[in-house]
């Protein structure tokens, strides 16, 4: 099983390894997403983990236990279907290929491969599109 999280971290954790907890303790198989640094050392990083679901789950704790906010990422893009008129602009600089439009004409987000870029929603010229971690 494959569940995404987005870890909030701090100056007094920024050097702290998640993914070496899940390796190491948990026997799981993390890829980081995408991370930002702020300058104060605060931080997001957005990690696909990969194993057993109550190991994940047990690792989610483990990882909160040593400081760091834990957030579960599920149907993290949010499209308001009253502002989308299916241009398809979010469709053409999607990276991994997670969102396209079905025979119908409407926008469809495949939340399994999305990595919570963004680009969609920066694409999008009536803003229908919301990234919420």
């Amino acid at each position: 099983m494959e569940k995404k999280f987005k870890i909030t971290y701090n100056e007094s954790n920024v050097l702290g390894s998640v993914p070496y907890v899940l390796v190491k303790e948990f026997d799981l198989t993390p890829n980081i997403l995408k991370a930002n640094i702020a300058g104060d050392g605060s931080g997001t990083m957005i990690v696909s983990v990969v194993g057993k679901e109550d190991v994940i789950d047990r690792a989610m704790e483990r990882v909160k236990e040593i400081g760091y906010v834990v957030c579960p990422m599920e149907n993290h893009i949010h499209k308001d279907d009253k502002k989308c008129w299916s241009c398809g602009a979010c469709v053409s600089v999607c990276p991994t290929n997670s969102i396209s439009v079905d025979d119908d004409f409407h926008v469809i987000v495949n939340y399994s491969s999305c990595v919570a870029c963004g680009s969609c929603v920066d694409a999008c010229s009536v803003k229908a599109l919301k990234l919420v971690i």
